[in-house]
């Protein structure tokens, strides 16, 4: 097997010194820089198909490295190295399509671990580049059956062999499971695939950035011109948009039609979505960073629960009930957050079908209320339910939907014991509705939140709660709301509380994009 080549760009000698040890001792010849500027050089220099790169570094930062090396090679897979303070950082680079992060202190078995999920990546886009190609060979065998088709025609005179060759290729052209479309010099669609007018409709004789892009001109970097002007077939990546708005990531392979001569009078274009392989991508890059970001959490709760068998111990010793008593009240805490915490990664890590059924508004009102209320009662936070007997029924998968509002309503409670400057607190839980929705309203006196935590707090891992939150709840709340067509809005300034406010339709549909990382701000006047 060929050793491959590692670029590791770290401002730190000691981390270069013990990482491309371990990296030799793996089987890799790695290139060491020891800045941003350097690890560039070297990268366009070497074209190494993997980097592992420092966030932070006083020249060029590890995000904008990975910002240069995705804009001039996207496959190139950059695995970041991030410190426990790191953590948004760490989701910006993600944001930047990088592959993985390890964190500091480095651990050789991570190391070895995120390397294994780089190869892993590799390996898929090798097995979807042969795919394509694939595809893009049979397509190419089939515009050469159409080159000859022509002649066939002209040879047989429109007789019964023609028409039988004609809807054999027919058959054959609508049943490539892609878009697939044929242009002409014009960039007019001149013919397309039962898929493409099923998802488009019947658009033949329209200009294909009208169709495809909703432009006015076509685009820059039109592979369907190039192959026109060189004659040779292109791939690449790109974007095109159905008639209902969205947008979808794809693989674009062009391939030449020749009738006569050596100059294509058309070209035909295969557009392969991109969006399940993206899922599975994102869906692991979000798994990789939970591991970090949950690992962070348990530890601290660990040495918590530590400390707590400790004054239980020493105090069972003394027979210091104080003692015995407080280490008692530190063992509880963190059990309970452990037990959160395992809840929001199973929820996490779920991505079932919603199980709707009618379930009365009050009833369902009452049961969240009661996940919390000996939550308050413990703490001597103040709580109350308003909810109208006459409320009604909505279809909703309640079991599920519950879990999300006890997320909300126990951060309410969070807020409230995190502000020191009062001691006595309320948390309020309104419902109202009308004919198509309800709307509930969990209103909080804690310590608030600015503007940069009410725009982040439903990002996933992010947490205010420094190392007592997993940054999952409010994410798998605001899922969950969406998956039941419904939407959250906040209200909140520091020191004057916070409103959230959840609206679920009665006959909830259902948002299969749900896992969108917004929370809408409806601060008066914003």
């Amino acid at each position: 097997m060929n050793r491959q080549t590692i670029l590791l760009v770290d401002d730190e000698e000691d981390i270069r010194l013990v990482l491309s040890v371990a990296l030799n001792d793996m089987g890799y010849d790695v290139l060491a820089a020891e800045n941003g500027e350097e690890g560039l050089r070297l990268f366009r220099e070497k074209h190494p198909p993997i980097v592992i790169t420092d966030i932070k570094m006083p020249d060029i930062d590890g995000v904008d490295l990975l910002r240069m090396i995705k804009e001039e090679d996207p496959d190139t897979e950059v695995v970041m190295i991030t410190g426990h303070g790191d953590m948004d950082v760490a989701i910006q680079s993600f944001q930047q399509e990088a592959t993985d992060f390890i964190t500091k202190p480095i651990n050789v078995e991570n190391l070895e671990a995120s390397l294994q999920r780089v190869h892993e990546r590799i390996l898929a886009r090798e097995k979807l580049r042969e795919y394509t190609q694939s595809l893009e060979s049979m397509v190419y065998r089939k515009s050469e059956e159409l080159a000859g088709l022509e002649k066939i025609l002209e040879t047989e005179n429109g007789g019964p062999l023609a028409g039988d060759v004609v809807r054999r290729f027919q058959r054959l052209f609508d049943d490539l499971p892609c878009h697939v479309v044929v242009m002409d010099e014009e960039l007019v669609l001149t013919a397309v695939n039962r898929k493409f007018r099923r998802d488009f409709g019947d658009r033949e004789g329209e200009l294909c950035y009208h169709v495809l892009k909703n432009m006015e001109s076509p685009c820059t970097d039109c592979a369907v011109q190039a192959t026109f002007s060189t004659g040779g077939s292109q791939e690449g990546g790109g974007e095109i948009t159905t008639p209902d708005g969205e947008a979808h990531q794809v693989l674009v392979w062009t391939s030449p039609v020749r009738t006569s001569g050596q100059t294509p009078t058309h070209v035909l274009t295969l557009y392969t979505d991109m969006a399940q392989i993206q899922k599975v991508q994102d869906h692991l890059s979000s798994l990789g960073l939970m591991v970090g970001s949950i690992s962070h959490s348990i530890k601290g709760m660990l040495t918590g629960l530590d400390g707590g068998m400790y004054l239980l111990d020493s105090g069972l010793r003394k027979q210091d009930d104080a003692q015995v008593h407080e280490g008692l009240s530190v063992v509880k805490e963190m059990v309970g957050r452990i037990r959160n915490t395992v809840l929001d990664v199973l929820l996490f890590s779920k991505d079932r079908d919603l199980r709707k059924a009618g379930t009365s508004v009050a009833e369902f009102a009452e049961e969240a209320a009661r996940g919390i209320r000996s939550l308050v009662e413990e703490h001597g936070i103040a709580f109350s339910l308003e909810c109208p007997e006459d409320a009604g029924v909505f279809q909703v998968d309640a079991g599920l939907l519950r879990t999300a509002f006890v997320n909300v309503l126990e951060n309410a409670v969070d807020a409230c014991l995190e502000d020191k400057s009062r001691e006595d607190h309320r948390i309020a839980f309104r419902v109202r509705g009308d004919e198509d929705a309800v709307v509930f309203e969990v209103e909080d006196d804690g310590v608030g939140m600015d503007e940069e935590t009410r725009e982040k707090m439903a990002s996933l891992f992010f947490s205010s709660k420094d190392r007592k939150g997993t940054g999952l709840g409010l994410y798998i709340a605001n899922r969950t709301v969406r998956q039941h067509g419904g939407d959250i809005a906040v209200e909140s300034e520091p020191g004057r509380g916070t409103v959230f406010t959840i609206r679920i339709p009665r006959a909830a549909g259902t948002d299969k994009d749900a896992p969108r990382d917004t929370v809408a701000d409806c601060r008066e006047g914003s």
